[in-house]
């Protein structure tokens, strides 16, 4: 009898025993990506920007990503700040520079004169485009457009898309011509320009770009709300980055390659991106400007 149970037991046990599973053998680790070799004779990258914020903010907010650039093609970057929007394209023509970011509006004027060859969108609030803003401060009486009759007024720049040309466009299509309605006029350079001068009384009300109010409360410690909107401004093409046209293609593709894998999705992405307020990039398309180029041709010919 012990012997039947014990044979049924190990009967049992054979049975109830699992089968023994054959993993999959590891996969061998992808070979490491190659190195960017610099060519012959390319021993500096020259990166110009607009001056859309003061040269101090400009440089320290491009710090970051001056720095990875350098890293990554193996020469040092230099850092130009333009004297205005259309000095970057300028100074791309001469050859003073290498790569430019520029303004969408200053690249519709630039392209009708320079060969470019743009790389990159940036991205920024999850949106390739951006709004702008007719303000004034918040205390201000003025309300609507037409409270600006009058006033002292604040562009950005004559190749500014949101410091000029759509509000200048908004104020046509309202049947409100620029010349007879404001008492003057004038180009501030920048952003934080125009939202300096309306703090401080200077004018009584510029046009800028949605991002300039943080972008104050940074730089200044000014809290958006002393500033008020009037009216709002169709949305534009974020800034792009372009080479000169004879820049040897493989320092442009390996440009390309690096915008496009940046993200504040990851860790080292957001430590280079974050002090630019950019999400990160996309491949460049011709098609998204069409609309600054309809713009500026509808303002001509009015």
């Amino acid at each position: 009898m012990k012997a039947a149970i014990a044979a049924a037991v190990l009967l049992l046990a054979a049975c109830t025993t699992e089968p023994t599973q054959h993993l999959p053998a590891p996969r061998p680790a992808p070979p490491p990506a190659p190195q960017f070799v610099p060519p012959a004779g390319f021993t500096k990258l020259r990166l110009s920007l607009v001056p859309y914020a003061s040269a101090e903010e400009l440089k320290a907010a491009h710090g970051p990503l001056v720095a990875w650039l350098s890293m990554k093609l193996k020469v040092p970057v230099e850092l130009v700040i333009s004297e205005n929007y259309d000095d970057a394209a300028a100074k791309l023509q001469k050859g003073e520079v290498d790569l430019v970011e520029m303004s969408s509006y200053a690249y519709v004027r630039a392209q009708k004169w320079l060969k470019l060859r743009p790389l990159v969108t940036a991205i920024a609030d999850g949106s390739a485009t951006a709004g702008g803003y007719i303000i004034v401060r918040q205390d201000s009486p003025l309300r609507r457009l037409e409270d600006l009759k009058g006033s002292a007024f604040g562009f950005v720049d004559p190749a500014s898309a949101a410091g000029y040309l759509y509000p200048l466009k908004l104020l046509k299509d309202r049947g409100l011509d620029p010349k007879s309605l404001f008492a003057s006029t004038q180009f501030m350079g920048n952003h934080e320009n125009v939202l300096m001068a309306i703090y401080e009384g200077a004018i009584d009300a510029g046009a800028t770009y949605e991002g300039s109010l943080p972008a104050l409360r940074r730089s200044k410690k000014i809290d958006p709300l002393n500033f008020r909107i009037i009216a709002k401004t169709p949305r534009t093409p974020r800034d792009l980055y372009c080479v000169r046209a004879d820049l040897p293609p493989a320092i442009a593709e390996q440009l390309t390659t690096l915008f496009l894998g940046l993200s504040s999705r990851d860790r080292h992405g957001r430590e280079v991106l974050a002090p630019l307020s950019v999400n990160g990039f996309l491949p460049f398309d011709d098609r998204l400007y069409d609309g600054v180029r309809a713009a500026a041709a509808e303002v001509d010919a009015q």
